[in-house]
C-alpha cells in the first residue's frame, strides 16, 4: 500500500512540473515552423520558451520567456546556421548587450540598449570585422548631452 502511495505521489508531482511541447505551426513538408514550450502552474499553462525553424529543420530564433514577456537570452541564426542575432530581454524589453553578425560570422554591429532603445556608443563593422563607424546614440543631433537619454 505505501509503494502504491509513494508513486501516485511521484506521478503527481512530476505531472505538476513537467514542460509541454507544442508545435503551434508546421511547414507543407511537415517540419515544424514554431514550437512553444509551456508549464503549469495554477491549473493554467504558461509560455516558457519558444523556438522557430527553417523549413530545412535549422534553428531561426530562440528564446525564453517569463510572465509570457521576452526575457532572457534570444538569438537568431541564418538559414545556414551560422549566429545572425543575439541579445539580453527583460520583461519584454531589449536591455544590454546586442550583437548582430554578418553572414560569414564575423560580428556586424554591437551596442547596448536600455528598455528597447539604443544608447551610448554602438560599433559598426565591415564583413573582414574591421571597426568602420561609430555611433554614440547618447548624442541625438539638436539635442543637448544633459536632455539625451542617459
Amino acid at each position: 500500500m505505501n509503494r502504491i502511495l509513494l508513486v501516485a505521489l511521484l506521478v503527481a508531482i512530476t505531472s505538476g512540473c513537467s514542460r509541454k511541447e507544442v508545435v503551434e505551426a508546421t511547414y507543407a513538408n511537415g517540419n515544424p515552423k514554431v514550437v512553444k514550450y509551456y508549464h503549469k502552474k495554477g491549473g493554467e499553462l504558461l509560455l516558457d520558451r519558444e523556438v522557430v525553424y527553417y523549413e530545412n529543420k535549422q534553428k531561426k530564433i530562440e528564446g525564453e520567456y517569463l510572465d509570457e514577456l521576452r526575457d532572457g537570452q534570444w538569438k537568431a541564426w541564418y538559414e545556414n546556421g551560422t549566429i545572425w542575432s543575439e541579445g539580453i530581454y527583460k520583461e519584454g524589453k531589449r536591455n544590454g548587450i546586442g550583437i548582430s553578425y554578418h553572414a560569414n560570422g564575423k560580428k556586424y554591429i554591437e551596442g547596448m540598449y536600455r528598455d528597447d532603445i539604443r544608447v551610448g556608443t554602438w560599433h559598426f563593422y565591415d564583413t573582414t570585422g574591421m571597426l568602420t563607424k561609430e555611433v554614440d546614440f547618447d548624442q541625438v543631433p539638436g539635442i543637448p548631452k544633459e536632455d539625451s537619454i542617459q
